[in-house]
């Protein structure tokens, strides 16, 4: 403030800027290490770091059912423990880490741990109380079925192959392999023996490890016997037309059961009424069976499933002894225009080529509204499916 007379003061301005103010910090979320190994049993537990910025917080737990992982959290970072693996197989699961802030991503650590270590072995899952010496037996038909098969460890590759006498393929049976955890299997398929000499061959597993000893599964194939059916194979059919005729009870007959004789048809298949012969080309469904005893003049094609029961015991004397809801297996040859029993026919320029009948199996009957629908399962003797249904109205004769 010093002056000096005479002389104009002088002004001064100081100006002073202010600091600038830090840029605030960004939000973030990270983990290390983002994938976990842990041994089947006693594994120790591992630690794993959360770091963040921007004041974020988090939890952590696991991202689906896995009931097998426990998280222990503390101050920055958590703690991975889990349960001894009681299965032969790798099993993995993930842990996620989810921030308090919604604008981060949630971040997701894999969880895998080792199979528990088994020894290594196939058994091949034969019917109960059978061994592999005993094996299996199939019937002289041509046909296929599923082995199924115990492998350790699970993943473990194994193969199959064929042999006949301990040597050779044989042409009539063959095999292929399915490998996969918990559906380990054999495929096998067998062709038509037409001999009456059964006949034998082996399937053998072989592990993929060495130390464990191939197993030999016998197959037997019945030769072919007395059978009078002719056809050698599933047979389905849907027939288009029935005939159903009923045997009631009326005035002057009194039986503890009706009697149904359906007749079913696919187009094709013609008949003529006046000489009450079949012809065509096509396949025709003869099924015999009972029902609950109705008069004719009320009577109705009964909802029900209806049993095969033995030609013999279908028909022994008296027939008052012949119960509801029985179908009538097949007796003698399925060439006859008029067979005996239960059949499938099949019709080729009026001649009947080919047969199967029913010795075993079932009919199921339902019905909306006019409409019946009939469906049958039937086991041939040559053990074959004979299989079909017919859905449409009926007209019933009585006789």
């Amino acid at each position: 403030n010093a002056s000096a007379e005479g002389v104009e003061p002088v002004k001064i301005t100081v100006r002073q800027e202010a600091a600038e103010a830090p840029e605030p910090e960004k939000p973030s979320l990270s983990v290390s290490p983002e994938k976990l190994v842990f041994a089947a049993a006693e594994a120790p537990g591992q630690e794993v770091t959360v770091t963040v910025t921007g004041g974020v917080t988090w939890t952590a737990a696991p991202a689906g059912a896995e009931e097998w992982i426990h998280i222990a959290p503390a101050e920055g970072k958590f703690t991975v423990t889990v349960d001894d693996n009681p299965e032969s197989l790798e099993r993995s699961g993930y842990i996620n880490v989810s921030p308090g802030d919604k604008t981060l991503a949630t971040c997701r650590i894999y969880v895998t741990q080792e199979p528990k270590a088994v020894p290594a072995s196939i058994t091949p899952q034969l019917p109960e109380g059978t061994t592999p010496e005993e094996g299996l037996t199939v019937p002289f038909t041509a046909g296929m079925s599923v082995l199924p098969v115990t492998v350790a460890p699970e993943n473990a590759q194994w193969s199959v192959r064929v042999e006949a006498d301990g040597t050779t393929d044989p042409a009539w049976l063959s095999a292929t392999n399915v490998v996969a955890p918990s559906q380990h299997t054999v495929h096998y398929a067998y062709t038509v023996n037409e001999t009456e000499t059964p006949r034998t061959a082996y399937l053998v597993l072989t592990h993929a490890d060495d130390s464990v000893e191939p197993v030999r599964v016998k197959v037997t194939q019945r030769g072919k016997t007395d059978v009078n059916s002719t056809i050698y194979e599933d047979i389905e059919s849907h027939p288009t037309q029935i005939m159903a005729e009923v045997m009631a009870n009326n005035d002057w007959r009194d039986f503890p059961f009706v009697q149904w004789t359906l007749k079913l048809y696919t187009d094709g298949i013609t008949y003529d009424t006046l000489w009450g012969r079949w012809g065509g080309t096509g396949d025709r469904i003869t099924i015999r069976m009972t029902g609950s005893p109705q008069h004719e003049d009320e009577v109705v094609l009964e909802e029900m499933t209806y049993e095969v029961v033995p030609y013999e015991e279908y028909n022994k004397m008296p027939a008052s002894d012949r119960k509801p809801g029985w179908v009538c297996a097949a007796q003698g040859s399925g060439n006859d225009e008029y067979p005996s029993g239960t059949w499938h026919q099949v019709y080729e320029n009026g001649s009947i080529t080919g047969c199967a009948n029913a010795v075993g199996g079932t009919v199921t009957v339902t019905r909306s509204g006019d409409d019946y629908t009939i469906t049958w399962d039937f086991t041939s003797d040559a053990g074959c499916k004979v299989t079909g249904s017919y859905t449409g109205p009926i007209e019933i004769q009585r006789s």
